[in-house]
């Protein structure tokens, strides 16, 4: 199998992976929890969720632990039986300024919460609650901590980039694994309206923020005979690319045309910035090489993951600009049913 990954740009994903290293790193958690199958289906979910879990019984070992471990994250029950969980949370926020603290509890009343907050809490979580739950409100912890002093706003959009990072991160090292033939096609039968449906809906937000519409095909589109996820990832990275580089209030068209076999992809969209002879001689040369990604995750990087999704999955691309600044890209030989 061919190639399809340069060495200049895995070194350029390198270098993304290491100025967000802070920020993707496995986060470590502590569990204070009495309760054995709360200990157990907390210890599992969270770790589904990627984080390092420790988990201990009661305050003594909470206080020993956070005194001698860096975690990111400490999740406290407030009924502990042999201690008040009031004291242990002040002592571990005296011995840890920085650490984010949730509370657990059953109480659902303002005084207890009011309570858990003045004593060092940094959220409180009423019991019963799901891991997807407890995981969102991590999540919103760590949002807080990149950086306090910044607006909301930012805060979001810098962890949004963060996770954004983290998946062009994973799709390349998935392509590596394809690349050796560690990772094979599974090939089934997905109808087009659900796949692009299904991708423009998460991405209609980001499309909403810049006023652009996505004008999707009128007409009935085919099954498709496809990896489901990897042209998942295709039209993701496409579809991205082409609001993050169109100019505000603009509009976005995605067209299909289906022969008897095959169907072929269009996406065109106007430039925010037109581009001339020699800078589209340019941008061609580093999509169809995959190199000069200049250490960010904009749209040369999105395009030489659609070119490598492209190559694996044997489909062809064409790239052209016309009118000034309509830009066209078009993805052919996708196989139908």
């Amino acid at each position: 199998m061919v190639n399809l990954i340069s060495i200049n740009q895995f070194t350029s994903y390198l270098k993304l992976v290491f100025r967000f290293i802070r920020y993707n790193e496995t986060m470590k958690v502590l569990v204070v929890e009495d309760s054995a199958r709360l200990q157990n289906s907390m210890s599992s979910g969270l770790q589904g969720f990627g984080y390092a879990v420790d988990v201990v019984a009661d305050g003594t070992q909470a206080i020993t632990n956070a005194s001698s471990r860096d975690y990111d994250v400490i999740i406290l029950d407030l009924m502990l039986p042999k201690e008040s969980s009031l004291l242990v949370l002040h002592e571990i926020r005296e011995l840890n300024r920085e650490v984010e603290i949730l509370i657990l509890s059953s109480r659902d009343q303002i005084h207890d919460r009011v309570t858990a907050l003045i004593q060092g809490a940094d959220d409180y979580l009423v019991k019963p609650f799901s891991c997807d739950d407890l995981h969102t409100r991590i999540q919103s912890l760590v949002r807080r901590r990149i950086n306090p002093k910044l607006p909301a706003n930012d805060r979001e959009e810098a962890i949004d980039s963060t996770t954004h990072l983290n998946r062009l991160i994973q799709n390349l090292l998935q392509q590596c694994q394809c690349d050796h033939g560690e990772i094979e096609l599974v090939i089934s039968e997905i109808k087009f309206s659900k796949l692009l449906n299904r991708v423009c809906s998460k991405l209609r937000k980001d499309a909403e923020q810049k006023e652009i519409l996505l004008q999707l095909p009128a007409q009935k589109l085919p099954t498709l005979l496809v990896d489901a996820k990897w042209m998942e990832h295709l039209l993701a990275n496409l579809i991205t690319n082409a609001i993050s580089s169109s100019p505000l209030g603009s509009e976005i068209r995605i067209k299909v045309q289906a022969g008897a076999e095959y169907c072929a992809l269009e996406i065109e969209n106007p430039m925010s910035k037109s581009l001339t002879g020699d800078d589209l001689k340019a941008m061609f040369k580093d999509f169809y090489n995959g190199n000069n990604i200049n250490g960010n995750d904009g749209p040369l990087a999105r395009f030489s993951l659609v070119k490598s999704y492209a190559d694996f999955m044997n489909l062809k691309l064409n790239v052209s600009m016309e009118s000034g600044n309509l830009f066209r890209i078009r993805v052919s030989n996708i196989k139908i049913v």
